[in-house]
């Protein structure tokens, strides 16, 4: 690869994510720009892979699917236990399964795949072109955890527990970023990194420290 190629891949890969952070930093003011930042994260790989047949460098390929699963549900444990660790709460929710039903779902289909297509299938692969493996997977690790403080989610009155603005929370954002991150770069299949993030926040979920339910009264 040329450096030329190289540094349009890093710009691009800049360019999407400055766009991404600020899309995600409106939804503190207009609430609906939440709505679109997942849109945006789901739609520009799905897009990317139709018009230019790069399906297989974003992950979505079907090849060793058993491996995927199989790397996935590993990194999405230990990511458990590093969050369980992290969160204040430590014990199921009170409406656990009120939770679960609407999270399970919302994680797997929505959450965990906005992200992961965007970080892990688009994002990940062109700063490791520009970059290399080891400072690809390091530089869309550390993108991903300052990602998550343009959210409006955290917070003393917002819907997750998660303690992100202490020291614990930026190195368990980056620990389990590097777990999806690694995890995909083993197996070449975003089902991996798919599968431990769902995991990951199902598990947030049921400990009652992200809620996709409106508070109560």
């Amino acid at each position: 690869m040329t450096r030329t190629t190289a540094n349009r891949h890093l710009f691009e890969a800049l360019g999407v994510f400055g766009l991404f952070c600020a899309l995600t930093f409106a939804s503190r003011y207009i609430p609906a720009a939440l709505h679109a930042t997942a849109m945006f994260g789901l739609l520009l790989p799905l897009a990317w892979g139709t018009v230019t047949g790069q399906w297989a460098e974003m992950g979505f390929a079907v090849d060793n699917v058993a491996s995927a699963l199989g790397w996935g549900f590993g990194t999405g444990l230990v990511s458990c236990l590093v969050g369980f660790l992290t969160v204040p709460e430590r014990s199921l929710a009170p409406d656990v399964g009120l939770q679960l039903a609407v999270g399970v779902p919302m994680w797997l289909l929505l959450v965990s795949p906005f992200q992961e297509f965007l970080f892990r299938g688009w994002l990940q692969p062109r700063w490791e072109w520009a970059l290399g493996r080891r400072w690809g997977l390091l530089v869309a690790t550390l993108a991903f955890t300052a990602w998550h403080y343009c959210l409006p989610i955290f917070g003393a009155s917002a819907q997750s527990s998660f303690p992100l603005y202490t020291v614990k929370g930026p190195v368990a954002t980056f620990a389990a970023g590097l777990l999806y991150g690694y995890g995909f770069q083993r197996t070449g299949s975003i089902a991996t990194a798919w599968l431990a993030h769902a995991i990951a926040g199902i598990m947030f979920v049921a400990l009652g420290a992200g809620s996709f339910l409106p508070a109560g009264p």
